[in-house]
C-alpha cells in the first residue's frame, strides 16, 4: 500500500515540476523582454524614474498574457534577416 501511494505521489509531482519550469522560463523571458523594451522606450536608466519603473510590472504581465504571440513574432523577424 505504501509503495502504491509513493508511486502515485511521484507520478503526480512530475507534471507539476514541468509546468513550474515552463512558467519559470516564460517569466524569465518576460522579465528580460520588459527590461529591454523599457530601456529602449524610456532610456537606459528607466528604473530611476518612478513613472517608468511603475510600468515594468505592467509590461511583464503584458508579455505573459501574449507570450506565444511575442515569441512567434520575434522568431519570424529573426528568420527573415
Amino acid at each position: 500500500m505504501k509503495l502504491i501511494s509513493l508511486s502515485l505521489l511521484m507520478s503526480l509531482s512530475l507534471p507539476l515540476y514541468a509546468v513550474e519550469t515552463k512558467l519559470t522560463e516564460e517569466k524569465t523571458y518576460c522579465l528580460r523582454w520588459a527590461d529591454r523594451f523599457l530601456s529602449i522606450k524610456d532610456g537606459a536608466n528607466y528604473g530611476e524614474n518612478k513613472i517608468s519603473a511603475a510600468k515594468f510590472p505592467k509590461y511583464v504581465n503584458l508579455c505573459l498574457e501574449h507570450y506565444v504571440e511575442l515569441r512567434n513574432m520575434y522568431k519570424k523577424k529573426h528568420l527573415n534577416k
